[in-house]
């Protein structure tokens, strides 16, 4: 969930960022750094609601565009795609743990429906204590 409102320290953070960086520029690559550097969870919206940080994005673009990244840099683009393999991992991984967590909170919700009817039915809990037995036992 992103942050509502930025204080003072982690907007001259921001600028600080936006002023450090190098090659392409946009929106969402701005997000994803300020997520993996500065450890703040923000969305492009709120960015643009700062003064402050939207000019010194506008005053980096029109920087940028009027100094293209070399090719022959080859360690600053090597980098930068490196940051970008690394972003779209972090995305990857997050959509990977919920999807893990979901399945987690089904499988929760399961066990308790069959807890609950094995209180009233032996049977099912004798099935239900073996299974687990079994697994215990493969555990080890």
């Amino acid at each position: 969930m992103a942050i509502k409102s930025l204080d003072t320290e982690q907007q001259i953070s921001i600028q600080a960022l936006i002023r450090s960086w190098e090659g392409r520029l946009t929106w969402d690559l701005l997000v994803t750094k300020i997520e993996s550097s500065l450890g703040i969870t923000t969305t492009r919206q709120t960015l643009d609601k700062y003064l402050n940080i939207k000019n010194e994005y506008k005053e980096k673009k029109r920087l940028l565009k009027s100094k293209p990244v070399s090719t022959t840099n080859t360690e600053l683009v090597s980098y930068l795609e490196k940051d970008i393999d690394l972003a779209e991992k972090v995305i990857q991984l997050e959509s990977e743990l919920k999807v893990a967590k979901d399945e987690i909170g089904y499988l929760q919700a399961f066990i308790q429906k069959v807890a609950n009817i094995g209180e009233s039915n032996p049977a099912v809990m004798d099935i239900f204590n073996k299974a687990l037995q079994d697994i215990e036992s493969k555990a080890i």
